[in-house]
């Protein structure tokens, strides 16, 4: 009986996080939510591409951007197989889920998968 009602509970907790939507915010507030999990929508200005990773830009261009988005080359690939090439989305919008931290020169979320980046 025991295991049934943790069996049941274990389904309800996971069928309530399954259906909790991360906050939808727009990039130009992410100063707002800093250290918080969301799904930031904005309009992307520049892409800059590094050996090992890439850094999308929204709202204004680096160094006055609101939010970078940093892309490692591992998942580089996988958006691009999946959504076609990056720059161009350039003047499009585009979401990203996923933590907002500051950095030393900007606020930045850290995006580890195709299945963080999605397409309004």
């Amino acid at each position: 009986m025991l295991k049934k009602l943790i069996g049941i509970f274990i389904s309800l907790c996971s069928s309530a996080l399954a259906t909790a939507a991360d906050p939808m915010i727009d990039t130009r507030n992410a100063s707002i939510y800093v250290d918080e999990w969301v799904t930031a929508c904005g309009t992307v200005v520049e892409v800059n591409h590094m050996p090992n990773r890439h850094y999308i830009n929204f709202d204004r261009r680096y160094p006055n951007q609101s939010l970078t988005a940093l892309v490692w080359n591992k998942d580089f690939v996988i958006f691009e197989k999946r959504f076609g090439r990056l720059d161009n989305y350039v003047g499009q919008k585009l979401c990203v889920v996923g933590n907002i931290i500051p950095t030393k020169y900007n606020l930045q979320m850290n995006v580890s998968g195709a299945q963080f980046i999605k397409i309004p």
